[in-house]
């Protein structure tokens, strides 16, 4: 599986962020209030971070809360 991450790295900024889960950015609050996005600010201040591997995992995590047939391959990981 070549695009899973195998460092961990910061993505710095919501056009970032949206790019990784190939969301638009403008609905990044509604991405991390109501689907759990899991991306913070430091004292509620300055960009949007997160983690490249804790993105992964909510993509992942959507992908079963959407789709209720979770491939082999994926229950492995």
């Amino acid at each position: 599986m070549k695009n899973i991450p195998t460092k961990i790295e910061v993505l710095k900024g919501r056009k970032k962020i949206c790019e990784f889960v190939k969301e638009d950015p403008k609905q990044i609050l509604e991405l991390i209030k109501n689907e759990k996005l899991p991306a913070w600010k430091r004292d509620d201040k300055g960009p949007w971070r997160a983690l490249n591997i804790d993105l992964m995992a909510w993509l992942l995590g959507q992908r079963t809360k959407y789709l209720k047939d979770t491939p082999e391959y994926l229950s492995k990981l």
